[in-house]
């Protein structure tokens, strides 16, 4: 490994609430990153941070205050994925830049984020003009909605049961359908189904402007790391695969078919991580990783010969500073 690499987290979320709960990090924490010394082979260049807009507050203040929180505490550039909720289109639009684009999910229809495969068409039709890009967060909410009824969650592991590969299919199938008919760029985040990899793989062939992501957890673990002890610290959406889908994955990143690694970093505390391991449906979503995104990966496919350090550079530097409109 070089003695030290800089790398970009182009899906971050910090600084925010999420469920009611505040998130561990703020970017004072991330900004330390930032800082070289003779122990850190890799250090953190920049951050894609998302702005989620809550019930009591509209996208617009919310943007502001975060855009002069991390000015003060980030040293680093900050690209912004925006979310909205209640904001109208119009009143979103006029946010959206060269440092911004749009995230939406099609799933979390109990946090009021949800977004129908109509509106996020809605949505392309309303950008055609900016072709401003869309993330989205792909999985099935009807889908979801019947293996939730079928699975109570009442281990860790059921939450891979209520939250199946093929709900990321039949979302990302349905979102790339629109991205080639409206010729929309649209980002796929946090791909863990090797089947969903696929569709992306063979979309992208109709259309260059989809581009994906994959994140280290569904590169390194599978679904058995629900069955350890404290397994409700690792609960995280997608949830993780199967051994089979995980190796898959794996040789796909070898493949190409990852435009970028990013670590979906959603980090709690232990302490609310903790507060309802026996609700499980309560326990806060989301795990750590931005400060391993370059190191476990180096450790896990460069070091074991799966792929080379150019490849590793191509997809934790290179082309998240291209989706992040980043000039050197």
């Amino acid at each position: 490994m070089p003695n030290e690499f800089v790398y970009h987290d182009f899906h971050v979320h910090v600084g925010e609430r999420i469920g009611g709960y505040r998130l561990r990090d703020s970017f004072a924490d991330l900004n330390k990153l930032r800082m070289s010394d003779c122990r850190k082979q890799a250090v953190l260049g920049s951050i894609g941070v998302f702005v989620t807009e809550e019930e009591n507050s509209c996208l617009k203040d919310k943007f502001i205050n975060m855009q002069e929180t991390a000015k003060r505490e980030f040293e680093g550039d900050v690209f912004w994925h925006l979310s909205p909720v209640h904001s109208k289109v119009e009143d979103t639009i006029p946010l959206l830049g060269a440092k911004t684009d749009l995230k939406l999910y099609s799933t979390y229809r109990n946090a009021g984020l949800y977004s129908s495969y109509q509106q996020i068409e809605l949505w392309m039709q309303a950008l055609e003009n900016s072709r401003t890009r869309i993330l989205i967060h792909c999985e099935d909410d009807d889908t979801i909605q019947e293996y939730s009824k079928r699975y109570p969650f009442t281990h860790p592991h059921d939450h891979c049961l209520r939250r199946p590969e093929l709900a990321e299919i039949r979302a990302v199938e349905k979102v790339l359908d629109l991205a080639v008919k409206h010729r929309h760029p649209v980002h796929i985040v946090h791909v863990s189904s090797s089947r969903a990899a696929l569709l992306i793989k063979e979309a992208k062939l109709n259309f260059a402007e989809i581009t994906c992501e994959t994140a280290p957890h569904y590169l390194l673990y599978n679904e058995s790391k629900f069955m350890e002890k404290n397994a409700h610290r690792w609960i995280c959406t997608p949830p993780f695969r199967s051994e089979a889908s995980r190796g898959m994955l794996v040789e796909l990143v070898q493949d190409q078919v990852f435009d970028i690694l990013a670590s979906d970093h959603c980090a709690f505390t232990v302490a609310d991580k903790d507060r309802y391991q026996d609700i499980l449906e309560k326990v806060p979503c989301g795990i750590a990783g931005i400060e391993y995104l370059f190191s476990s990966m180096h450790k896990a496919l460069v070091d074991t010969g799966k792929i080379g350090c150019d490849m590793l550079d191509q997809l934790t530097r290179i082309n998240p500073a291209k989706l992040m409109n980043l000039t050197y």
